[in-house]
């Protein structure tokens, strides 16, 4: 298995069927990582724990990358796709029905425009948006605040459906594209950074 991309692409699935024996999953485990999905939530390598301020190893996101050929099989059973982003690290699940990929759109759409608007605020602040995802440094209420002064983001939160920044804020880390710090503080996760990077990797192709 590559460890920088788990997921292999082009097994024939009869090869795996017989192959792989779904019933070595736990289920109680498994069902809580489709919890998770189902809930819109991504899985990091790494979470955070406010309390004790510092990082920690997800144990589903690893029982997810020691199974991850039995998960992407079980997944396909039943219409849905298991991703893994190499440079963020986290595991996400595509759903193949038109309906689940309508939400799924509108969840890719929420979350870039948070984070487009975060970043713009650290451009005209002068910071680099990369010190959103470091914990010492990220964004807190006072950023919130400013972003929320501004008639252009409220109206852009109102479009997105949040009712308030704090809201749209509160969406990230839910879906674990930012954490939350134990004093009004916040910075974004892997995922949350390679999303911006993505973003800045295509407004410079253009």
């Amino acid at each position: 298995m590559n460890p920088t991309s788990p997921i292999e692409s082009g097994t024939e699935e009869s090869t795996l069927t017989m192959h792989l024996n779904l019933q070595q999953l736990n289920q109680d485990i498994s069902a809580r990582i489709y919890q998770r999905f189902t809930q819109g939530k991504i899985i990091n390598r790494l979470g955070y724990n406010k309390l004790k301020s510092q990082a920690y190893e997800d144990k589903d996101y690893t029982y997810l990358f020691r199974y991850v050929d039995e998960f992407t099989l079980l997944y396909k059973l039943i219409g849905k796709e298991l991703e893994y982003n190499a440079k963020g690290e986290f595991f996400y699940i595509n759903n193949l029905s038109d309906s689940e990929l309508d939400e799924a759109d509108e969840h890719a759409l929420k979350t870039q425009s948070i984070l487009l608007i975060l970043g713009r605020h650290f451009e005209i602040t002068g910071r680099s948006i990369h010190n959103l995802s470091v914990d010492s440094l990220g964004f807190n209420d006072k950023d919130i605040a400013d972003i929320s002064a501004n008639d252009e983001y409220k109206a852009i939160a109102k479009a997105l459906k949040f009712a308030n920044w704090h809201k749209a804020i509160e969406y990230l880390i839910n879906r674990g594209f930012a954490f939350e710090t134990s004093h009004n503080h916040y910075f974004l996760s892997s995922a949350g950074r390679a999303f911006c990077d993505a973003m800045i990797e295509a407004h410079d192709k253009v």
